[in-house]
């Protein structure tokens, strides 16, 4: 069994390894900003710009002198050849106009002439629908 007395304590014993190291502290404040350097050398010129918006016109100058008018035999060849042009107008218009009318009355007089019987008679058999027949032999073709 064990020894129930209390003695005296002993020296203390061999102190062990050192722990980690903890976790670092909070940062300090930045310091003064520093002074700027030395300018440096100017650069290239950039490019020309647009031109602006284009302002009003000014005010119109006064009118000229008049000028020569033609001679009324420079004016002649032309104003012939204006009405000829005019003529040759008006006869197409006409021309037009009386083939535009002779069409109309032949359509008029092909819808007015009577038909003929034997022509509706015809015209009734092409009318008539086709029977259709019924095939009895479908399954026997199939196999």
């Amino acid at each position: 069994m064990a020894n129930d007395t209390v003695g005296r304590r002993g020296p203390p014993g061999p102190q062990g390894h050192p722990g980690r190291a903890g976790p670092e502290g909070p940062r300090g404040k930045p310091g003064p900003q520093g002074k700027a350097g030395p300018q440096g050398p100017r650069g290239e010129a950039g490019q020309q710009g647009k031109p602006g918006v284009q302002g009003d016109k000014g005010p119109r100058g006064e009118a000229g002198p008049p000028g020569q008018l033609p001679s009324i035999d420079q004016v002649m060849p032309w104003l012939h050849l204006l009405f000829d042009a005019y003529e040759d107008y008006k006869r197409q218009r006409e021309g037009e106009a009386l083939e535009a009318a002779e069409r109309e009355a032949s359509a008029h007089a092909a819808l007015a002439e009577p038909a003929d019987e034997a022509m509706l008679e015809e015209d009734d058999d092409e009318h008539r629908k086709k029977k259709h027949k019924k095939r009895k032999d479908k399954k026997k073709d199939k196999k």
